[in-house]
């Protein structure tokens, strides 16, 4: 008996040995989440696809040695900075944290910024990220009888300033030249350098710190104008440009496919400087290309041409196409409001008329008559109550809804692809009637009556949020009224690549704490909405 089990143990020792293990790490992605460091002065643009984040801070900022004041990555993620530019690899920390008061006091959160920085971020795989920091310098020059705007050469440290063909280039005079910034100074002192028959050269320090040496070439030029940037929206553009010291321009401009053209009213004109001006071109057409020109003493300059954003329909903004399936209404064509074709706007009432919330009626439905501002409208209630979730607020978005009874709070995702133009304004009708609280929730923790929120949102191509309006209502309103959402744009230089719209009774209902509703909400709280517009300029 012995020998058998000491066979059976021998053999299951021997297998045991040829047996691989084969069972794969996890696939965990490591993502930066929030990133800023002191002197920050935009926000924060982080592209998870190219794995790379962007900061901006202005000229008295020192990039040898900079801050980081925030650092926020997924949770299994060990952060490892380039070792070579952080002033303590040892005292970095290798966790993220929201705050330097987060972190013990021995810990240097300093790296040198002035090209950029590899960040690794390892979970079971290693995901180098690219931090880079753009410093704005602001460079002020300014040279008598200047034409248009100098062009400013960062990467070589090359300026070239264009005057009238009358000014001398042996005798121009220097009314400014910061090349260092505001706190910059200039080795010759400008104001003494006056021959410029060619290239001057100039070191630039900003305290006793060498920042580079400079190269600056006047040219004489005929041309009495310059061209310049132009913001281009759905109905205006805002164009720059440069024109001769003490002249007053004249802005001109005409569809691309007309002959003749309209001159801009002087009062739309705004002179930045001697030399520099922007103007603003309202009343345009939207998806069109237009030319414009300025004129100096009646002489015409180069002509710049832009296009204007074009506007895009968005689906059933005045509310008035539902469908019902079951107990659920879809504000869609088609009863669904996931990924099939003709989907866009979604609700919560699959997952509160489901049985395992216990088969509550639909949270979100149409109305028409009275209880409508035109055709039909949306009617949006808040219940307590509800099994798992404990509360769900009447809600109606752009998105996809996909009930997650193991996450709630993921059974939502906002926005839909948008690639129209950037609305100024959102405007539409609402009632409300806000409830006392009675979830015991405790987010916010100050309401005692309930609120109603209606915002905007849109995204980049990169999934940075850049713009955000919001409409927040806290009293009885029994008739409908009209609102109004001023939309704010962080980046003007973004466009949008998705757009979400929301609307609930409960502002905070959508707050979550594992599978429970921990934001405070009032039973029975209802807001109607009807007739949506997005506004252009």
């Amino acid at each position: 008996m012995r020998i058998y089990i000491l066979g059976i143990g021998l053999l299951a020792f021997l297998l045991g040995a040829c047996i691989e293990n084969d069972i794969p790490y996890p696939y965990i992605p490591g993502e930066i989440q929030e990133f800023e460091i002191e002197g920050q002065t935009e926000d924060t643009k982080i592209d998870a696809t190219k794995r790379t984040v962007v900061l901006t801070v202005d000229e008295l900022v020192e990039l040898e040695e900079l801050k980081v004041t925030k650092l926020v990555a997924n949770s299994e993620a060990k952060i490892l900075p380039d070792e070579a530019v952080c002033a303590s690899a040892k005292q970095f920390p290798d966790f993220s944290f929201t705050s330097l008061s987060d972190l013990p006091s021995n810990a240097n959160t300093k790296i040198n910024f002035t090209n950029p920085v590899k960040i690794l971020l390892r979970t079971y795989q290693d995901y180098p990220w690219t931090v880079t920091v753009n410093q704005v310098i602001n460079r002020t020059i300014n040279v008598e009888n200047q034409v248009g705007q100098p062009v400013i050469d960062e990467l070589n440290h090359i300026v070239l300033i264009y005057v009238s063909a009358s000014q001398s280039l042996k005798d121009v005079k220097i009314n400014a030249l910061e090349l260092g910034g505001r706190n910059g100074r200039l080795v010759p002192d400008p104001s003494g350098v006056k021959d410029f028959s060619r290239p001057q050269q100039f070191a630039v320090y900003r305290g006793e710190k060498y920042l580079g040496l400079w190269t600056v070439d006047v040219v004489q030029t005929e041309t009495t104008s310059s061209v310049g940037e132009v913001e281009i929206w759905a109905k205006k553009a805002i164009v720059s440009g440069g024109v001769k010291a003490g002249s007053t321009p004249t802005i001109e401009y005409k569809k691309a496919l007309d002959s003749s053209w309209s001159q801009l009213d002087a009062s739309a004109v705004n002179m930045l400087s001697a030399t520099s001006f922007k103007a603003t071109i309202a009343g345009l057409e939207d998806g069109t290309v237009y030319q414009w020109r300025i004129l100096v003493d009646g002489v015409a300059g180069s002509v710049g041409s832009f296009t204007t954003e074009k506007i895009t329909v968005v689906p059933n903004l005045n509310f008035d196409t539902w469908i019902q399936s079951g107990k659920n209404w879809f504000a869609n064509s088609i009863a669904d409001d996931y990924e099939a074709a003709g989907a866009y706007w979604a609700t919560g009432n699959e997952g509160v008329t489901s049985s395992l919330a216990g088969g509550n009626d639909p949270i979100t439905v149409p109305v028409e008559g009275s209880d409508a501002y035109k055709g039909k409208a949306a009617r949006l209630r808040s219940i307590t109550g509800v099994t798992l979730v404990g509360a769900a607020a009447g809600n109606l978005f752009i998105g996809k809804y996909k009930t997650n009874m193991m996450k709630p709070s993921a059974s939502v995702t906002f926005g839909r692809p948008y690639t129209g133009a950037r609305p100024t304004k959102m405007t539409g009708y609402y009632k409300y009637k806000p409830e006392p609280i009675n979830n015991g929730g405790s987010i916010p923790g100050t309401l005692t009556k309930d609120q109603c929120h209606i915002y905007i949102k849109l995204w980049d191509t990169a999934g940075n949020e850049f713009a955000y309006g919001e409409f927040v209502g806290s009293v009885e309103v029994t008739s409908y009224t009209k609102f109004t959402i001023d939309i704010d744009y962080k980046n003007l230089n973004a466009r949008p690549a998705a757009m979400t719209i929301v609307a609930t009774s409960s502002r905070y209902g959508g707050e979550f704490e594992g599978a429970k509703v921990v934001g405070q909400v009032g039973h029975g709280s209802t807001l109607y909405v009807d007739e949506f517009e997005l506004l252009y300029e």
